[in-house]
Parts: C-alpha cells; sequence; structure tokens
C-alpha cells in the first residue's frame, strides 16, 4: 500500500470514530442534562432518607462509569438498560465499562441483591431501589 493509500485509510477510520463518539456524546447528554430527579425519588418513596436514596444512585452512577455528580439526574423509572443504550451505539462502539458486571457486584456487595436471578430488561431503577428497602 502507498503513502496515499495510507493516509486515506487512516482519515476514514479517524472520521468514523470521531462521528461514533460525537454520536455517543450526543445521547448521553440528552441523559446528563436533565434536571435534578431527587423530588422524583422522594415522591416515590416518602419513607427513604435522602442518604439511602443518593447511596443507591451513587452506587448506580459508580457501576456505569458516570462522574459521581450526575448521580441525581437519574429518575426511578429510569431503565438500566437504555442507559446503556443510550451510551453506547450497539455494534459501533468499541467501548464496554463491564456496568451490568459492576452493577450486579456492588448490589450483592451492599444490598445481598443477585441481579442475575431479578433482571429483565425493563427494570427499573425504582424496582431496583425498592429490593434495597427489604433488606434488612
Amino acid at each position: 500500500m502507498n503513502m496515499l493509500g495510507l493516509i486515506i485509510m487512516v482519515s476514514i477510520v479517524t472520521a468514523l470514530v470521531i462521528a461514533v463518539e460525537y454520536a455517543e456524546r450526543a445521547k448521553l447528554r440528552k441523559l446528563l442534562d436533565r434536571p435534578d430527579a431527587g423530588s422524583l425519588w422522594r415522591d416515590c418513596f416518602p419513607a427513604a432518607s435522602a442518604d439511602d436514596i443518593r447511596a443507591f444512585l451513587l452506587l448506580f452512577t459508580k457501576s456505569f462509569a458516570f462522574d459521581s455528580e450526575h448521580c441525581m439526574k437519574f429518575a426511578p423509572e429510569d431503565r438500566p438498560w437504555l442507559i446503556y443504550l443510550a451510551r453506547y451505539i450497539p455494534h459501533l462502539s468499541m467501548d464496554d465499562h463491564f456496568e451490568f458486571e459492576n452493577l450486579s457486584e456492588a448490589l450483592m456487595s451492599h444490598y445481598q441483591i443477585d441481579l442475575n436471578a431479578i433482571w429483565k430488561d425493563d427494570i427499573t431503577l425504582r424496582e431496583l431501589f425498592e429490593m434495597t428497602r427489604t433488606v434488612d
């Protein structure tokens, strides 16, 4: 392959990587630009302390490799699977931060909840948090 062919190939690959990254960030920005969801959590769980809610959301945020400053952006009706899909473009993205493996480990460690046993694609953060409320 000559130098011009190599330059063209590198340019195409670079443009594709930039386009995928831009698309992923645009999808994610919609999620992270939302207002604080604390009032939604308090409405759903009036007996839960703000510290309990925040601890759960920090666990989720850390598992999904988001900055902790975004933890209160996630609402009770958010679905981890859809958040994962908002983060990545299937079949184009090569990143994976082992979000579900990390979440599974954290839920087991902190709440003795086996994510594999309860998983369904449409499970919500509300449902997961409800399960933490029954743990003694």
